[in-house]
């Protein structure tokens, strides 16, 4: 029993053994014929087992894989690591992750592991101790496969941010193009089209934007050399940018000069902009530019003006047109090296000046060339850098050495005519008794008074009085209190004046005005400007002269004959007559609004007559100034003579009676005056007005018609009857008039 026991346990245990031999037989068939990566290596590092798999994977045979150690098939980097996973794997128990291995033909593949460490249950071999027990996948296809999607992925993204880039761009670019002040324009560098163009170009050319659009650079290039454009297309393949002249046409046909700047520029493709600028103005001010530095180099060719830079150290950097023979040789050299010391050391203290306070200033430099002196007028300005600082001085030097000596010689000559001209204004003081107006009376004391009161002001003053009375010496006097008593005291007689020339005379005229105008003549308005201007005998100006007198009263102005240029004058106007000016006025002979305007302020000037009292003043005074005259010595008037004098009427004035005296003067051997008073002929000028008039008025005829007779009926010249008698030929003449006294008869009668 015990035995048959025995077999049947041999026989099971012999089953099982077989199950257990064909469950491990299909496990090695299993591990060898997997798609996965199986193997087995110990703590040290050495493959225990590995399946076909992994052999086929790595291109070794089995018995080759399980002789060498596991850091051997793995790549350098990993295999550097593998005694640190070792450590790990042994005291965690398990490790997973990627790991490099490299195989017989050398290539690298990726494997996937999981690995566990396990207790030994290996018979098949030698081995001790815990085991590792691993299983991997080739993930060399996946990784790569990946690599390439996250490259495509990261290539699309980075072209994805560069559109957007180039978006952005183009935005800025347009945003750029339209707020431009400069023309702006896109162009194809191949066909040389407008790809786009901003405002400014537009509105430039005189196209809308999409008619630019439909030309070519051509098309707005009125240049010959088109080809130009070409090689500069050419030239920017090499250089970054390029700028030329040119000119453009606009859809008028009128052209324009323009600088254009073009350059290459790349985005989603290749482009060339354009930028044009309107150079008109700056071509306007480079020719104006040209046109001055040419007349800037033309005036200082034969001029007197030197231009020279000095730096800080007072040397001399540049100089046009050296004026004195020591700037020879200028460069480099200071002041103290071409002129004496003390010449230099002037110089030098207002240059250093300007150089300190950058505040330029003029003054003259004396400098001694060729043993002579000469003077330089100079301005000197401070020159400045970019930043503002002083870095040296610009000077314009002109000689004025002839205009000073010729200023220096008018100085002398001027200092010399005025002692003339008070020389001379006191001989006339005393020959006209300008100095001192001759008289006592009241009559006289009643003008001066007025002229007291009105010399101050600049009134209109018109004298009244018949010839001879001393209308012109009440002018002076009202001159010489006034004002304007350092200016001119301009007399005109209005009928010592052809009527023809008189406006010329009072107005002036341009060269051509008239015939026989051959030059310009200043009249004297003009001449009495800031002065005085007194006009004798007005009342016979012409009525068609009248108005443009009363214009220049009223309007301080007027134009030369012939002119058309406006001459303001600031002058003061006395004016004299022996005329009832009110009695023209009523006759149509003289214009109202003339005559309201000159009597401002009337000063009646007495007769002599009716200041008799003045007469042996009057005499005693001329009989002086003709006896100093001529050499005389007089020293006595007798009284009868006086007296008689006293008693004539004196038609011809104070005028007549100084004719007299120099006559009488003439006939004088002796220091007694002898007078031939029995061409006199007394007048009783007291009792019945009528009476007196009519006596005074038939001794004026009388004594006329002697002097007629006496000159054998000549009016004017030297031995005339005007002459005899004291008076002007055409006053002369209006008294035989008013007299009705005719030459010729007075020659019958005689």
């Amino acid at each position: 029993m015990a035995s048959h026991r025995g077999e049947k346990v041999s026989a099971e245990w012999d089953s099982i053994q077989r199950e257990v031999e064909e469950s491990q037989g299909s496990y090695r068939d299993l591990v060898q014929h997997s798609q996965n990566l199986l193997f087995v290596h110990n703590l040290q590092g050495q493959f225990l087992s590995v399946n076909n798999i992994v052999a086929r994977l790595l291109g070794y045979d089995l018995e080759e894989i399980l002789q060498k150690p596991v850091h051997d098939f793995l790549s350098p980097e990993y295999s550097a690591k593998f005694g640190g996973y070792l450590q790990e794997i042994n005291q965690k128990g398990e490790h997973h992750g990627l790991v490099s291995v490299v195989t017989r033909s050398g290539e690298e593949r990726i494997w996937e592991y999981h690995n566990t460490l396990i207790a030994n249950t290996l018979t098949a071999r030698d081995v001790s101790g815990p085991i590792v027990r691993g299983i991997a996948h080739d993930v060399s296809d996946r990784m790569r496969a990946e690599q390439t999607l996250h490259s495509t992925n990261k290539k699309l993204l980075a072209i994805a941010f560069e559109q957007e880039k180039s978006l952005q761009r183009l935005n800025l670019f347009r945003t750029l193009l339209d707020q431009s002040n400069d023309a702006i324009l896109v162009v194809d560098p191949v066909t040389l089209r407008f790809l786009d163009a901003n405002e400014k170009a537009s509105l430039g050319l005189g196209y809308s934007r999409n008619e630019l659009l439909s030309l070519s650079v051509f098309d707005i290039d009125s240049d010959s050399d088109a080809n130009s454009l070409q090689r500069v297309l050419l030239q920017l393949r090499v250089e970054p940018c390029a700028t030329l002249e040119r000119r453009h046409k606009r859809k008028d046909g009128s052209t324009f000069p323009v600088e254009l700047n073009m350059r290459l520029i790349q985005l989603e493709r290749e482009y060339c902009v354009a930028i044009s600028r309107d150079i008109t103005e700056r071509k306007k001010a480079e020719e104006a530019l040209r046109q001055s530095e040419e007349r800037f180099r033309v005036a200082l060719k034969h001029s007197p003006i030197s231009v020279f830079n000095q730096d800080r150290d007072l040397r001399y950097t540049w100089m046009y047109n050296p004026t004195v023979s020591q700037a020879s040789g200028y460069l480099g050299k200071t002041p103290f090296e071409l002129f004496g010391p003390e010449e230099a050391e002037r110089m030098a203290e207002v240059r250093r000046r300007v150089l300190d306070t950058g505040v330029g200033v003029r003054h003259d430099v004396e400098i001694t060339d060729a043993g002579k002196k000469h003077f330089f007028d100079t301005t000197i300005e401070p020159l400045l850098n970019s930043s503002g600082a002083v870095i040296g001085i610009t000077a314009a030097s002109m000689d004025v050495t002839e205009p000073r000596e010729t200023t220096e010689a008018l100085r002398v000559a001027k200092r010399k005519l005025t002692e003339e001209k008070l020389y001379l204004e006191q001989e006339i003081d005393t020959e006209l008794g300008f100095g001192e107006i001759i008289g006592q009376s009241k009559a006289l004391q009643e003008v001066m008074k007025h002229v007291g009161k009105v010399a101050s002001s600049n009134a209109t003053v018109l004298l009244l009085g018949e010839t001879g009375t001393g209308k012109e010496l009440v002018a002076r006097a009202i001159h010489r209190l006034s004002q304007r008593h350092n200016n001119s005291f301009i007399k005109m007689n209005c009928a010592a004046i052809p009527s023809g020339l008189l406006e010329s005379e009072l107005f002036g005229n341009e060269r051509g005005a008239f015939t026989g105008a051959i030059s310009k003549k200043i009249g004297r308005l003009e001449l009495a400007d800031n002065g005085t201007l007194f006009l004798d005998e007005i009342g016979e100006i012409a009525l068609s002269l009248q108005p443009k007198l009363l214009r220049v009263l009223q309007d301080q102005e007027f134009e030369r004959l012939g002119g058309n240029h406006t001459i303001k004058v600031n002058f003061r106007l006395i004016a004299a007559t022996n005329a009832d000016l009110a009695d023209r006025v009523q006759e149509n002979e003289f214009r109202s609004d003339l005559f309201y305007r000159l009597n401002v302020f009337p000063i009646c000037v007495p007769p002599l007559r009716e200041r008799r009292e003045d007469i042996r003043l009057l005499v005693e005074h001329f009989v002086q100034k003709c006896a100093r005259r001529m050499n005389k010595s007089i020293t006595s008037v007798p009284k009868k003579t006086l007296d008689a004098l006293m008693a004539w009427d004196w038609p011809g004035n104070v005028r007549e009676l100084e004719n007299f005296v120099e006559r009488s003067v003439i006939l004088t051997q002796g220091s007694v005056l002898v007078a031939p008073v029995n061409v006199l002929e007394s007048t009783v000028t007291v009792g019945d007005p009528a009476t007196s008039d009519q006596t005074l008025e038939s001794a004026e005829r009388d004594y006329i018609i002697r002097a007629l007779k006496e000159s054998h009926g000549q009016i004017g010249g030297p031995r005339g009857a005007a002459m005899r008698l004291g008076l002007k030929r055409t006053t002369l003449q209006s008294k035989m008039k008013h007299l009705g006294i005719s030459p010729k008869s007075t020659l019958a009668a005689n």
